[in-house]
């Protein structure tokens, strides 16, 4: 499984004590844009665009990204309260489940509904270029 991750593979510095630090980072595609707003970093970064279809397919099927903690809807750009663990979603006038379990389920049947109509694009001949996007809310990314 995998899990956010980031491992120091070389740290330096030259005769001007200018320090260099080389890091290899996993972590769900989605924050790949915030990494990328913030210029602070070079990097070389995994692309879904030359992935092939088949092993982003199995990655997602088999070990798919899903959020560890399932922030509450809130105005403006950073919310501060989650669901918590004996949290309770109304589905309908009678019935109320574990929202977290709730939300897990519906995240992993989302994942399945990408999987299948990336599938079926892929079948009728479409570029990995473009069925892969379909499958990014889903990946883990390593930069």
């Amino acid at each position: 499984m995998t899990q956010i991750s980031a491992k120091i593979i070389a740290d330096s510095k030259n005769e001007f004590d200018n320090r260099i630090t080389t890091m290899i980072v996993t972590f769900p595609r989605y924050i790949l844009a915030e990494l990328n707003t913030h210029r602070m970093l070079s990097k070389n970064s995994a692309s879904s665009r030359a992935i092939p279809f088949e092993k982003l397919l199995k990655s997602v099927e088999e070990n798919p990204f899903t959020p560890i903690a399932w922030m509450k809807d809130h105005k403006g750009m950073q919310g501060n309260e989650y669901f918590e663990k004996n949290d309770k979603i109304q589905l309908s006038s009678d019935k109320q489940v574990n929202a977290i379990k709730h939300l897990e389920q519906e995240w992993l049947q989302a994942r399945d509904y990408a999987v299948t109509q990336a599938c079926w694009l892929s079948n009728k001949g479409l570029t990995k270029q473009i069925v892969n996007r379909l499958l990014e809310p889903f990946m883990w990314h390593t930069v």
